[in-house]
């Protein structure tokens, strides 16, 4: 039976670090809700530390402990139906709360006791490098602090999200997609079923940090590419998906296809010339990203624009050949979801700018080549 005065607070977490943990589990309770606070630990081989032990023991925490690794979406599953309160909150393992997170929410509450959920701020500190600068400036960790900017949203990355348990469609979490974009899904499908959006709570915040102390996010962005494919082939994503002009990965994939044509037509050295080509407008296209957006000239924040950028594409691209979704080339998915069926060749600046360089760069080697073969 659900317990319409009570809050959830489930934390799926590999790491089990007992200070950032105990930091949650100590969060104010507000006075007008019971609180029962679920960690989910997805390493069964994982040491688990006194602390966390004792409070269980104690009855403070609810401590559960898979026998085999589930990763995000069965470990959040299992975590939510284990609990029995209205409202769920949603928490990543290695984020520092603000000690009146579920005061907030508490309020929140009180001004709506239906709403289909509610959406925190999740922030992350000063760029510390070229790496996190770049992870800014692209907007990878822009949807974390919507909530900040709009009254309302339709999804949000599962850092700090509040879900109504009286308003869960079946299957909760995909455990299908073990790439990412679980919660994009998760919260996409219940904003179409119950067509109400998460209100935002601005005064609900989270610290996250930076991934691997600002490292390059290689892997992980690849990861999320290889997911947002998935997505783009699922319902209800699927109707949210368009038609594109190829991006730098696509562009060079069919250049390789068409090697044997330039060879056989006596073209190589154009061929070459725009294998060189179509990188570099890239990464010029980038610079001048850097330099128009984020008011710097630093060649090293422009190449991790690049970088992150294409090692998500590189991850989308990868899921389309290899898992046999041929018909996803070019095809792009609105992560906005602000339509279904978009119209097809969207532009936007950047694509503008990337289009004029790469003309001009055409034009410098046909130019070339046609005075070297005088």
């Amino acid at each position: 039976m659900v317990n319409k005065q009570a809050i959830d607070v489930v934390v799926p977490s590999f790491r089990l670090n007992e200070a950032l943990l105990l930091n949650i589990i100590q969060l104010n309770k507000p006075a007008a809700f019971e609180v029962n606070t679920y960690i989910v630990a997805d390493n069964p081989a994982a040491v688990i530390p006194e602390k966390l032990k004792a409070l269980h023991r104690e009855g403070r925490i609810h401590l559960l402990i898979n026998e085999v690794n589930l990763g995000f979406s069965g470990t959040r599953n299992k975590g939510i139906r284990a609990g029995h309160g209205k409202w769920i909150l949603l928490l990543d393992d290695d984020i520092v709360p603000q000690p009146d997170l579920l005061e907030a929410y508490a309020a929140a509450i009180s001004g709506d006791e239906n709403a289909l959920g509610y959406a925190g701020v999740t922030f992350f500190p000063e760029p510390v490098n070229a790496a996190t600068r770049a992870l800014e400036l692209n907007g990878s960790v822009g949807h974390f602090k919507m909530a900040l900017h709009k009254p309302e949203i339709i999804w949000a990355p599962t850092t700090n999200m509040m879900i109504n348990r009286e308003k869960l469609l079946d299957g909760l979490f995909d455990t299908n997609l073990k790439a990412g974009g679980e919660d994009v899904d998760f919260f996409v499908r219940h904003w179409l079923h119950f067509r109400e959006t998460y209100k935002s709570v601005p005064d609900a915040r989270v610290t996250h940090p930076w991934h691997d102390n600002g490292a390059m996010q290689t892997n992980r962005m690849f990861r999320y590419g290889i997911a947002a494919s998935q997505l783009s082939h699922k319902e209800p994503e699927k109707n949210y998906t368009y038609r594109d002009f190829t991006n730098t990965l696509e562009t060079l994939l069919l250049l390789l296809i068409a090697a044997p044509l330039a060879w056989f037509t006596g073209h190589m050295a154009l061929w070459l010339c725009l294998l060189v080509i179509v990188p570099l407008a890239e990464f010029l296209t980038n610079w001048f990203r850097a330099v128009s957006t984020g008011r710097t000239y630093s060649p090293a924040v422009a190449f991790h624009l690049m970088w992150v950028k294409n090692c998500w594409e590189a991850g989308y691209l990868y899921d389309v050949l290899f898992a046999g979704r041929l018909n996803g080339f070019a095809k792009r998915i609105d992560m906005g979801f602000v339509k279904q069926h978009p119209s097809p060749f969207r532009t936007n600046r950047w694509k503008i700018v990337k289009l004029i360089i790469l003309l001009v760069l055409v034009v410098i080697a046909v130019c070339a080549v046609g005075n070297s073969s005088l």
